[in-house]
């Protein structure tokens, strides 16, 4: 009778298990969401001026009026700092980062990054 009921509990347990392994590794997502929100809402000035760094196209830089914001890929890490000061990490492990501009004027972010044996690859357009 016992025996019945650990074998007729074990398939869901194992089946429950495995839909927390996905949600664990869904942190990745969760944090290129929040970094593409925070630069959404950086870019949404019409009057500010987008230039990125074209000898490496690691580092964006969004000049306002009296307000210089950053981004930029140091250490396997996305950093923003807002006039020079104070570095905020908005993405760890990241592998590689390129900021483009497309054929259309729209800023295109290539993003690899990586997560204990995996490497994922993500492509943001703003």
């Amino acid at each position: 009778m016992i025996t019945v009921l650990l074998l007729t509990i074990i398939p869901p347990l194992f089946k429950s298990t495995t839909t927390l392994s996905i949600l664990a590794n869904d942190h990745l997502n969760i944090e290129s969401e929040f970094f593409a929100r925070d630069l959404t809402q950086d870019l949404m000035n019409r009057k500010a001026n987008i230039i990125i760094d074209k000898s490496k196209e690691t580092q964006l830089l969004i000049k306002e009026k009296n307000k210089l914001i950053s981004y930029r890929f140091k250490n396997n890490k996305i950093i923003k700092s807002i006039n020079g000061k104070g570095n905020i990490t908005l993405l760890n492990n990241v592998k590689a980062m390129k900021f483009q501009f497309s054929e259309n004027k729209s800023l295109v972010v290539n993003l690899k990054i990586f997560d204990k044996d995996k490497t994922f690859e993500k492509q943001i357009h703003f």
